[in-house]
């Protein structure tokens, strides 16, 4: 019922609600249980990164601010019934940023404590596989992240794949197939303290592998021509017999202008009265054949680590440094390199002699040939300070002849840097391998098959 009141000409209407236009009453919407919580937990989420993209983790990421995200999570859940369709669809997202989260956290931890600051791998047992799998998912689910580690995240699996192989390795009988799977391994992690320790390992179990060969008489050594010579191992005792008969390969190689070293000479056993000193290690810088993408290039790597060691060809880079080696059209070593260094060429003998390679390095720097010299002679050089350019075998194993147009060359033949010696070993700087110390007797038995060198001065 309605009453209307005239008074003084003012009406006055009671039991009615009047609302002008544009001011209708709204109902307000009632609040779930659930929302205070969701929207706290989205708040703590978001402070988990430091980017509202969600991108890159907070620098105050921590596993207590993690522990607190998951409390508050677990709180939102069971209230989940409580939700909307909209709020349920940001609580799937909060949930999503918060698994990230921790891979990102589980990641950046593992990293810290298993690298450090030395990136060298605390824990030998360590297993990488769930490091793995948290990284794939942050590549696909936190691209921007995952960049910005993956080049420790792939150290730190190299190191792991490495130490397994050099467990492999060292582990019951040597084994050339696992220790070359070993060496390369260490040489794909790019950290001088890693290659320090474990390239040691592998060249102590190298040595035993070389020696036991020798000691059993499966492996023979012979000079260029292919004779067989005596040969010591590191305890000085003989191996061979001198008065055994030579062997000879096949065919009588070419002499080529290489007389220095065309006779055979049995390799001297080592006397420390004989060396000038205890011990040295010159310290010439490694160069990669491998970089300067020339496979068949360590002749002029070994020659241009031992240059720079010296102070000549500063200036080079060894793909420059190749541009200027001498090359044999006719593929005769002792006139040139053979073929060419940056591909392996088929029934080509891709090396240089020191007959052409001496004049060559010469013009850059002080070089003598010194091929035929004993094993003290090439520790005399060092002890003076001259590195010397060694031709060896490949992995110091047994020559593999073969007989060529100018003569019979060593198929595995490879050339290094020796720039160290100590009581029982040398130290090798490999363009292939890297730095490492090798046996006397093992280098010596590779040495002896050619027994070319040359020294830069």
């Amino acid at each position: 019922m309605k009453t209307m009141v005239k008074t003084g000409g003012i009406i006055v209407l009671s039991g009615l609600l009047l609302a002008g236009c544009g001011n209708q009453a709204k109902a307000s919407t009632p609040k779930t249980t659930g929302q205070p919580q969701l929207t706290r937990l989205t708040k703590q989420v978001r402070n988990l990164y430091a980017d509202s993209k969600y991108e890159m983790p907070a620098k105050q990421l921590s596993e207590a601010a993690l522990t607190k995200v998951k409390t508050q999570k677990d709180k939102v859940y069971r209230l989940r019934g409580d939700l909307s369709k909209a709020q349920l669809k940001t609580f799937k997202v909060d949930q999503q940023q918060l698994q990230s989260a921790k891979k990102i956290f589980s990641v950046q931890d593992t990293l810290n404590v298993e690298l450090g600051k030395d990136q060298l791998l605390k824990d030998e047992n360590f297993k990488i596989e769930d490091f793995n799998n948290d990284f794939a998912y942050l590549l696909a689910h936190k691209a921007k992240f995952a960049a910005s580690i993956k080049d420790k995240a792939t150290l730190l699996d190299r190191e792991v794949k490495a130490i397994a192989l050099v467990k492999a390795a060292t582990t019951g009988d040597p084994d050339q197939t696992k220790i070359d799977q070993a060496r390369d391994a260490i040489n794909a992690v790019d950290v001088k303290a890693f290659k320090d320790k474990y390239l040691s390992k592998i060249d102590d179990v190298n040595r035993k592998l070389v020696e036991g060969r020798a000691l059993s008489g499966s492996s023979k050594i012979y000079d260029k021509d292919g004779n067989e010579v005596p040969t010591y191992d590191k305890f000085g005792n003989l191996i061979n017999d001198e008065t055994s008969s030579a062997k000879t390969t096949p065919s009588n190689p070419a002499t080529g202008g290489q007389t220095s070293s065309a006779s055979a000479t049995a390799p001297q056993r080592n006397s420390s009265n004989t060396q000038p000193s205890t011990s040295k290690v010159l310290g010439v810088s490694f160069i990669s054949q491998e970089a300067a993408g020339a496979p068949e290039g360590c002749e002029a790597a070994s020659a241009l680590e031992a240059l720079h060691y010296k102070g000549h060809a500063s200036g080079m880079s060894l793909a420059s440094f190749l541009k200027t080696m001498p090359i044999a059209s006719n593929g005769n070593p002792y006139q040139g390199f053979g073929g060419t260094p940056y591909a392996v060429v088929d029934g080509v003998y891709q090396s240089i002699f020191p007959s052409a390679f001496t004049p060559w390095v010469a013009g850059f720097g002080g070089a003598s040939n010194i091929s035929g010299s004993s094993l003290d002679g090439i520790i005399s050089q060092i002890a003076a300070g001259n590195p010397v350019v060694a031709w060896v075998t490949l992995n110091y194993q047994g020559p593999q002849w073969h007989h060529y147009d100018w003569g019979n060359g060593i198929d595995n033949a490879h050339v290094v840097t020796v720039d160290g010696y100590n009581g029982d070993s040398m130290h090798i700087v490999d363009p292939e391998n890297g730095t490492y110390w090798i046996s006397k007797g093992a280098f010596n038995a590779a040495y002896s098959y050619m027994k070319f060198a040359v020294a830069i001065s």
